[in-house]
């Protein structure tokens, strides 16, 4: 039998809708591990919120790693040993912020293990609920920090619509910059830098593990998983996918996330 890797987004594909992992989902799991084969999370959500999930799976072992923060760090979750990092630039945190604030846009950027902002809020709240994360309050974010940050991250939790204005707005500036936007989640829109994305994550994890990428599986449901289902060699979108997922699948899933869909792929692409 040849090793393969599943590359697993989190929000909406492994977790179901109470952020929980079903049964189901963690038996599979736990099989297709003990086959030798490798359940990488590959998440957008931060390092230490990543960290509370792979715990939870037992994917802590020889040889597991999470790649986090959309493909901006990537970590050995047995040794602890972070293999790839990466960040935005400190300077673009104030002109990018300013630029959100007259969208009425929450704003937040990360340390090591919390999420920053200067405006805490309802948006801050839900997010360091729903990802476990804690957060820091502070008068100047880029001043704040002492390394440049993983990502910027920008919330609207009534109106998507805004977020897409802001996106379009920011476009002549990030490209000038470096940058990529993307939608993590309806609520969600992520910077990071140009080229870096959870595909960047697949094909630099599969290198390290020298699994040929004809032999990795990737579960999505959201924008930010596109690249990810693009470099794998199996792309596998859940049936509560976004609208237009299915375009980048090679399998749609019968079962949503509620209903263990990774038991699901799991089963048809690993054992």
């Amino acid at each position: 039998m040849e090793k393969k890797i599943l590359f697993v987004d989190l929000d909406g594909t492994l977790l179901n809708d109470d952020k929980e992992i079903t049964a189901e989902n963690r038996a599979a799991i736990e099989t297709a591990t003990g086959m030798g084969h490798a359940i990488v999370v590959t998440t957008g959500r931060a390092l230490v919120s990543t960290q509370k999930q792979v715990e939870r799976l037992g994917l802590t072992g020889p040889g597991c790693y999470a790649i986090t923060s959309n493909g901006a760090l990537i970590i050995d979750t047995h040794s602890g040993e972070i293999v790839f990092k990466t960040g935005v630039s400190r300077d673009v945190i104030r002109p990018i912020f300013d630029e959100a604030y007259a969208f009425g846009l929450h704003a937040q950027t990360y340390t090591a293990d919390h999420a920053v902002c200067e405006r805490a809020g309802r948006e801050m709240e839900y997010y360091s609920r729903t990802t476990l994360l804690p957060y820091l309050l502070v008068e100047d974010a880029a001043a704040a920090l002492t390394e440049d940050p993983v990502k910027l991250l920008f919330i609207d939790l009534d109106n998507k619509q805004n977020l897409e204005n802001f996106r379009a707005h920011m476009e002549p500036y990030t490209r000038e910059h470096g940058l990529d936007m993307f939608f993590s989640s309806e609520l969600y829109l992520e910077f990071l830098p140009h080229g870096i994305n959870k595909g960047s994550g697949v094909r630099f994890l599969s290198q390290l593990l020298h699994v040929p990428l004809s032999h990795t599986i990737a579960a999505g449901d959201a924008e930010n998983d596109i690249t990810m289902l693009e470099a794998a060699g199996t792309a596998c979108v859940m049936a509560n996918a976004a609208p237009g997922m299915e375009r980048y699948a090679d399998y749609v899933t019968e079962r949503d996330n509620n209903h263990s869909g990774i038991a699901e792929i799991i089963h048809r692409f690993l054992l």
